[in-house]
C-alpha cells in the first residue's frame, strides 16, 4: 500500500531524469576559435632623436616605384617623384672629408643608423658583406652614425670590423635626408645621382644586393 502511495512522485522523477537525459546528449558543446583577422599585429619601429633604449626587430619598408637610373627630364622627374640626393661633406672618423659629389658614377648605399638600435646592428654585416663583394664594381657604402657619442662608433667599429666609412653628421645632411624620425633610414643613390630607393626599418641583405645589381647593371 504504502509502494502504490508514491508511486506517482517515483514515475514523475524518472520522466524529468528521461527527458534531461535526452536534452544532455543532443547539446554540443561549441569550442571558440580565433580568426586570422582577429590575430594581433605590431610593426614595432626604433624612433628618434636620442632614445637610447632597446626596440625589436622590424622591417618596414616604404612603397617605392622603380626608378630609371637614365638621367631624366626636369617634366619626368616631378611627374615620377624622382628625387636628386642632396649633396654633403662630411668628416668620417679617420678624418676624411667626404663629398657626395666625388662619388659621382658610383651606386651609393647611404645608411643613417646608431649603435643602439638592434635592426641597425643587425644590418651592419649585410653592408660589410656586401661592400667587400661589390666594391670593385662601382659601389660605395657609407654609414652616418647618429650616436651622441662618437667613441661607441669607433669601438662597434672595431667589434665589427667595419670596412666602410662612417660619417659624422651634421644638421644639414639629416634636414635634407629627412626628416628621418626612424632607423635605420637607408637610402639607395643611382650612380647619376639620383634617390633609386628608400627603406625605413630593418632589411635583409638580398634586398640590397637586389638593388645593386640593378644598378650597377645599367651604368
Amino acid at each position: 500500500m504504502k509502494i502504490k502511495k508514491y508511486l506517482p512522485y517515483l514515475a514523475g522523477v524518472i520522466i524529468f531524469a528521461v527527458v534531461l537525459a535526452i536534452y544532455l546528449s543532443r547539446s554540443k558543446v561549441v569550442q571558440y576559435t580565433p580568426t586570422i583577422n582577429e590575430k594581433p599585429t605590431s610593426s614595432p619601429e626604433v624612433s628618434l632623436p636620442n632614445q637610447k633604449e632597446s626596440a625589436p626587430t622590424s622591417k618596414v619598408k616604404l612603397p617605392t616605384e622603380k626608378k630609371s637610373t637614365q638621367a631624366p627630364s626636369k617634366e619626368k622627374i616631378a611627374k615620377l617623384g624622382i628625387k636628386p640626393a642632396p649633396n654633403f661633406s662630411l668628416q668620417s672618423l679617420n678624418g676624411k672629408i667626404i663629398r657626395l659629389s666625388d662619388l659621382k658614377g658610383k651606386v651609393i648605399i647611404l645608411d643613417f643608423w646608431a649603435t643602439w638600435c638592434p635592426p641597425c646592428r643587425a644590418e651592419i654585416p649585410h653592408f660589410v658583406d656586401l661592400y667587400k663583394r661589390y666594391k670593385n664594381k662601382g659601389f660605395q657604402m657609407l654609414g652616418v652614425a647618429l650616436d651622441n657619442s662618437m667613441d661607441s662608433v669607433k669601438n662597434f667599429k672595431e667589434e665589427y670590423n667595419i670596412n666602410y666609412p662612417l660619417l659624422i653628421p651634421n644638421g644639414k645632411v639629416v634636414k635634407d635626408y629627412g626628416p628621418i624620425a626612424y632607423i635605420p633610414t637607408t637610402f639607395v643613390i643611382s650612380s647619376n645621382g639620383y634617390i633609386y630607393k628608400k627603406y625605413i626599418g630593418y632589411n635583409p641583405e638580398s634586398t640590397f644586393e637586389s638593388d645593386l645589381k640593378t644598378l650597377l647593371k645599367k651604368k
